[in-house]
Parts: structure tokens; sequence; C-alpha cells
């Protein structure tokens, strides 16, 4: 039996899929899962748009095992979210493991400083004096009991959270961590040669952009002989150009150089010697990378102080003044190295080298700016962490990877709920390069002319109206009555979204409701659980609210979109991007800003309908969806329902918009 057959024997009405409690035969499905088994057979590329419902894990996770057993190949599947690394492993797996009858290796692979080095381990624990004070040297010595029981070091089965001074000395860490230094004892070796061996890789897709940088081979992604599912592959070309670009920052240059001596703790690898000379080196770099990180900091003030991004267009913006200093900390450092008699590791030293080096290199480069195609800018994060960051990140992904990505001779699988933009995936193409890849829309298993309904608000003020503010409170609290709370309102701005919060905060009360709000003070995970448990609550939400939020039944049956989601183009990436299409004379609203306020507008109304089981309204309070021309992009872009034109005197019925 081909593996077409057995997709077909698993997934069709009456096949093994069904003999589980609560099988549901869907059609899109079992497409799905057909159409990844033809592309991996034939080495191609496909894009799939598979709505909420379809089942998609498992329409791609057993055509993917079963390619990969049969023709000893690597699956590698890539998730933006933990959760949904965690469902696949937990959960789908088993259900998978069932069906195709036969066992497979599968491992979770995280990225090398989530790991536990039983080399470095030893190395703190033997330099203890040196690296700690007596509260960490109390963590590292339960860390090192922890070490005796663990099964896979991950950092994330510690039983307490390790301060990032200790879990950087025992981490792995390139240089420091390796096969010929570490053996297969080192839990991060051991995670490597599972994965080596396993017929699927789970990873995410920061990680896997990560890796995909630093491999030199065009044969394979990270291993020879693999392919690579991206689920939730909506978020690829904002995570690949992070993932491949370059960063530095303030903090990393001093954990560099403290790692070696901190002058304020006395403590690192250096601070026992008795030479002072390697100690003043130190001393010497951190004031260099003090006084040039102020500098940056005062010259992106100056160049626009009302933003915490900045890009810099022009090279050497500041003098190079923190190289030098960091150069001859390594010459020292590489003295130190070659000295007979030094107690301190040398893979330790020479890691330590390796940081001063990295963050010396980064800083050339960004001053430099040798890249035409890069986007460069400073990040300022003020507050309890104070930090300056310099970035670099490819403007265009699909000149800097698709090349590499959407070779011949392998497949990219890409899927997720919204992709399309007026029923074609020609937009995403264009923006990951995947011009060679197939498409498929399928459609959707919910009944969204009887689920779902669409209220649209034709008085509001439009957003760049004084009076959208001044309006918004009462539209927000009749909105919210209309469903007596069980609403997700959706907001673009945070400074609107605590002015409306203050305002309607007593309102909401004396209705009997309770009002969360996303003001961080609260963690997003606690927010969302007391949403679900509280079926008389109304949540106020921003950019991470818009998407992978999943609250099935009754508790969410109103999203209220305030705003439509148009990106203000102030981070320099987008700014480069949109620059970049105009001077191919290209419009850069209908072919950048639009589709991507679509696919998030997507996002967003995509909360509402979970299950075939649930209803529920959504209502938009921007006015442009009707005034504007572009408007009916956006509602031409969500499922077809029953629309209600909200007008001052009550509700209008519109039988087809």
């Amino acid at each position: 039996m081909n593996i077409a057959e057995r997709i077909d024997s698993i997934f069709s009405e009456d096949g093994t899929l069904s003999t589980l409690p609560q099988f549901e035969f869907r059609p899109q499905q079992r497409a799905m899962a057909l159409a990844i088994a033809t592309a991996l057979e034939k080495k191609g590329h496909l894009i799939i748009e598979a709505p909420t419902g379809v089942g998609k894990s498992l329409a791609y996770l057993i055509p993917a095992i079963l390619h990969a057993v049969q023709k000893k190949r690597k699956a590698i599947v890539s998730t933006h979210t933990k959760n949904l690394q965690e469902q696949l492993f937990k959960k789908d797996l088993e259900i998978v493991k069932s069906m195709i009858g036969r066992e497979f290796d599968a491992v979770v692979f995280k990225g090398r400083r989530n790991y536990l080095c039983t080399t470095r381990l030893r190395n703190a624990l033997q330099q203890q004096r040196q690296l700690f004070d007596t509260a960490e040297s109390e963590e590292l010595l339960r860390i090192q009991e922890w070490s005796e029981t663990t099964r896979d070091g991950d950092v994330e089965s510690l039983p307490f959270t390790p301060s990032p001074t200790v879990w950087q000395q025992v981490c792995s860490e390139k240089g420091a961590c390796s096969t010929g230094l570490c053996g297969a004892h080192c839990y991060f070796q051991k995670a490597k040669i599972r994965a080596r061996e396993a017929s699927l890789v789970i990873i995410n897709h920061a990680l896997f952009f990560t890796l995909f940088a630093m491999q030199d081979s065009e044969e394979f992604f990270l291993y020879k002989d693999d392919f690579v599912i991206f689920d939730e592959a909506h978020t690829l070309e904002a995570v690949a150009g992070l993932g491949i670009g370059k960063s530095i920052s303030r903090a990393q240059v001093m954990f560099a150089i403290h790692r070696l001596y901190n002058p304020k703790t006395k403590k690192g690898l250096v601070s026992k010697i008795r030479v002072k000379h390697y100690r003043q080196l130190c001393e010497e770099a951190e004031e260099a990378a003090t006084a040039f990180f102020e500098e940056v900091q005062m010259a992106a003030n100056a160049l626009g102080p009302r933003s915490n991004t900045l890009r810099i267009r022009t090279p050497r913006f500041v003098a190079d003044t923190v190289s030098g200093p960091l150069h001859n900390l390594q010459k020292g450092i590489k003295e130190l190295e070659e000295e007979e008699k030094t107690k301190i590791s040398k893979e330790e030293l020479a890691a330590a080298k390796r940081l001063v080096w990295e963050a010396e290199v980064l800083i050339q480069e960004f001053l430099a700016q040798p890249d035409a195609g890069m986007t460069y800018w400073v990040e300022i994060s003020t507050g309890r962490y104070s930090n300056v960051q310099l970035h670099a990140a490819p403007t265009s992904i699909a000149e800097s990877i698709a090349p590499k990505l959407f070779k011949e001779g392998t497949s990219v699988i890409m899927t997720s709920a919204t992709l399309s933009v007026e029923g074609s995936l020609e937009y995403y193409q264009r923006r990951l390069g995947a011009s060679s890849a197939g498409t498929l829309i399928l459609d959707t298993p919910f009944n969204f002319w009887k689920q779902m309904r669409v209220a649209l608000a034709k008085p509001m003020p439009p957003p760049d109206d004084p009076s959208f503010e001044e309006a918004l409170p009462g539209w927000i609290h009749r909105s919210v009555a209309r469903s007596q709370g069980k609403a997700l309102v959706l907001f673009t701005s945070s400074v609107l979204l605590r002015k409306i919060a203050h305002q309607l905060q007593d309102r909401l009360e004396s209705d009997g409701l309770t009002l969360l709000v996303q003001d961080g003070k609260r963690s997003r995970h606690a927010l969302l659980e007391e949403f679900k448990s509280d079926i008389h609550s109304v949540l106020f939400g921003l950019d991470s609210f818009w998407m992978g939020v999943d609250v099935p039944g009754e508790a969410l049956e109103h999203v209220i979109i305030t705003r439509l989601p148009f990106s203000v183009p102030d981070h320099p990436l987008v700014e480069s991007r949109i620059e970049l299409i105009t001077k191919r004379n290209g419009n850069a609203f209908f072919e950048f800003t639009l589709p991507e306020a679509v696919l998030k507008f997507r996002q967003g109304v995509g909360r509402l309908i979970r299950s075939k089981t649930d209803i529920g309204m959504i209502t938009i309070l921007d006015s442009r969806v009707l005034s504007k021309q572009y408007g009916r992009v956006f509602l031409q872009s969500i499922p077809r329902c029953p629309v209600e034109i909200l007008t001052s005197q009550g509700v209008e019925e519109v039988e087809e918009f």
C-alpha cells in the first residue's frame, strides 16, 4: 500500500480515525493530508490555508511521519508557539502512533542554552569562589543535585527558576560545550544525538531560522535528507527576518566582560589570579562599553526622541570607541589561555573570549553597515531593566532567504488558518519568495451563516477624527451590553486601551461585569485564564490577543474590533520594506500595508468561532469598512455571514453585503 492509499485508509469516513471517540469526518482534513503526501513524494513546496476546525495537526503529522519512515528522511515540524509544540508532542503524536501502527522516534529540540552542560557544571563547581556569591553557590549545588536525576537536562524541568548569572555558567554554550569536550554525557549533546536519530524533530520558528542561518550546506535545512513543515506559518516573515538577522546589546556586552571580571562584585573567571593586568583590561572594556552605549542612546534620542526604535541610515553615526578595548581584552585572555600554569578552565576562557570577539565584530558591522540589503536600527528599552540594542535584519525575506529555503530536491510545507487575502495566496507567496510553491485553500468546516454575524458601526467617526476617542467608550459599552459581557475587545494602541478602560471601569462593574485589562500588571496567561472562567467578564487586549487565543464555548461570544489593524510604519523594518516597494514604483499601501492589515484582521475575527457549537458576533467600530473602498477587502476576507449595520437609531439588517 503506497502512502496515498494509507492516507485514504486513515482519513476516509470509515477509516482508522473513525474508531476514535468524537471522530468527525472532515473532507478538508483528508484533502490536506493527501496534498501534503503528494508534495512530499514529488519533493515540491506547498502552501495550505486550513481554517480552524480542519484538524490540520493530524493532516500534516500522519503523511509526514509515513513519508519520513518509508523514505528514511527526517521530518522537521516548526511552530511559532510553545503551546502548539506541547499539543503536538504530548497529545497528537499518541494518536498518530495508534493510526500508523508502528513506532517512530520524535523529539522536541530547543536552543542549546535551554540544556545543562555537565562539563560546564563541573567547571563552575570547581570555580565557585571566583564566580558566585553565597546564595548563587547554594543555587549551583541545587542544580548539581537536579543534574543527577533529570532525564533531559532541560531548564524547564528544573524545580525552581535559576538566576541568569548561575544558569549562564552551566548551560550549553558554543566553544565550551562540544562533542569532543563533553562526550555523550552532556545533556545538550544527548539532545543533539536524539534529534539526529529521530524521524520527527519539533522545533520553533526562531530556532529554525537561527540554525538555518548557520547551516552551510545547500543540500538540506538542518539535517541530511530532511524536509520541513511550518505550522502557524503566518508569522514566518517576521520571525525569519529576526532569526537570520544580528543584534548586540549593552547587556550582552557587559555580560561578556563580567564573565571574565565584574569590578562591582569582584567575581569572574580572572578574579582570583594574582596578575592585575587582566582585571584592568576588563575595567577598561567596561568603561568603554558604558560610554559607547551612552553615546548611542544620546545620538538616537537626538535623531528621534519620540520612539524607542530608531532606524540608522548612515554608517558610523557614532564613533567606535569600544572595539579597541574589547580587542585588547581578547588579546589579554589569549595570553592567559597560553599560560600552562593557569588553573582556570581553558575551555571557559576560550568561550568567554569568543563572546567578547562576537561583541566587537557585531558592533563594527552595525557601525559600518556593509550590507545594503539589511535594515539597521537602535532599540532603547526603559524602565526597570534599561538596555540599548543594535539590530540588523534583512529588508526582504524573499531576496535573502527564499533562494536557500525553497530549493529543489526537498519540501517546504506551510500552513495556517489565515494566509490568504481576497481568496488568494499570491501576497503570501510574494512576501516569502515562494513563487514555486503550490497552493491550496480549504473550505471551513463551520457553518458561519448560522454561527456568526457581523455588526458594523456606521455612525462612528473615522479613527483620525478627534471625536473618535470621545465616541468609542459609548459604542464599546453599547456593544458589550448586547452580549452581556463575554467579549474580547481588541485595540491597536496601548494608550487608547488604558484610557478607555479607565473611563468604562465603573460603568461595566455597575453592570455586573468584570473588566480585565492587558496593561502590563498581569500576565497574558493569567488574564486569559480568568476570562475563560468568568463568563461575566470583558477583556481589553492588545497585539498578542489578536492571534493565538483559543476560548471555545460561552466565555467568548463577542469580538469587538475597535480599529482596523493597520500597522503604523514606525518600526524600522516596516518602514524600510515600504520604501523598497516605493523604489520599485509599486503601491506600498495596496502591496503591503493593506494585505498585512487584512491578515491581522482575519486573525482577530478568528478568535470567535473555535468549534462547531460556538456562536457569536463580531462588532467592527471602525467605520472605514463602510466608507472606504478598501473596506470591502476586509469584509470579503472573512466567511460569509449575516451583516448588521448599527445606526444611531438601532440595527439595520443587511441580507448580503
